[in-house]
């Protein structure tokens, strides 16, 4: 797409978005401010509307940002438990790709995931 005069996906001013917001969930540079979770989750979602990201890639990422963030001792304690509350939403998108295009590949990952996700306590 780069060669039509158009922006490659990672060039795209919504993807740059979209990492800086990642960057500030994984850090925990703005704790106080759980709009920030649902500002990322909105930004990936037009992004993937707009067809600029694939949704599997994108949703799977999402996943493995919030899931590392809310895992992550280092940053605080209201915010890791902010980050595992929004899970559910990269999760419902995944089941709802999953459903729609029967992807057993993805169904099992799916599986994995919330297998994971259960046998893993967040710690203080």
């Amino acid at each position: 797409m780069a060669g039509d005069g158009g922006c490659a996906a990672a060039d795209h001013p919504g993807v740059e978005c979209l990492r800086w917001l990642g960057l500030k969930i994984a850090c925990g540079l703005s704790p106080d401010d759980p709009g920030l979770l649902r500002r990322h989750q909105l930004a990936l979602e037009q992004l993937v509307d707009a067809g600029v990201l694939a949704p599997i890639p994108a949703h799977e990422q999402a996943l493995r940002l919030l899931y590392g963030a809310a895992h992550d001792t280092l940053l605080p304690w209201h915010w890791r438990c902010a980050c595992l509350d929004q899970l559910n939403r990269p999760l419902a998108a995944l089941q709802r790709l999953a459903d729609a295009l029967g992807d057993a590949a993805l169904v099992a990952r799916l599986q994995r995931f919330h297998w994971r996700l259960s046998r893993s306590p967040i710690q203080e």
